[in-house]
């Protein structure tokens, strides 16, 4: 269902009645991470988190990481701040 290196890939999933009655599959939200602050990238207009991810972290699919220690409810809510805080590489650990 998900790609091996999704933070959605190892979690349970489990049967939720839609409001058709049907049962539909879903996945509980990823655990937050606990990383570290590597820097903050001052933001210019029309720069896309995706390509930062690529830029900071080797990886686009990684927005999400920028994202969350940003604390970050949606990703285009970073679009506004003069700041994003840039997470290390390999700093990724569950928190709990």
């Amino acid at each position: 269902m998900f790609e091996r290196h999704s933070r959605y890939a190892n979690l349970p999933t489990y049967l939720v009645p839609d409001r058709r009655g049907r049962q539909v599959a879903v996945v509980p939200s990823a655990p937050a991470l606990e990383q570290a602050l590597a820097g903050y990238h001052v933001r210019k207009d029309g720069q896309r988190l995706d390509l930062l991810a690529g830029r900071y972290l080797d990886d686009a699919t990684a927005f999400w990481r920028i994202a969350e220690l940003a604390d970050a409810m949606l990703p285009d809510a970073l679009n506004v701040t003069d700041e994003i805080p840039v997470p290390q590489k390999a700093s990724m650990k569950r928190a709990g």
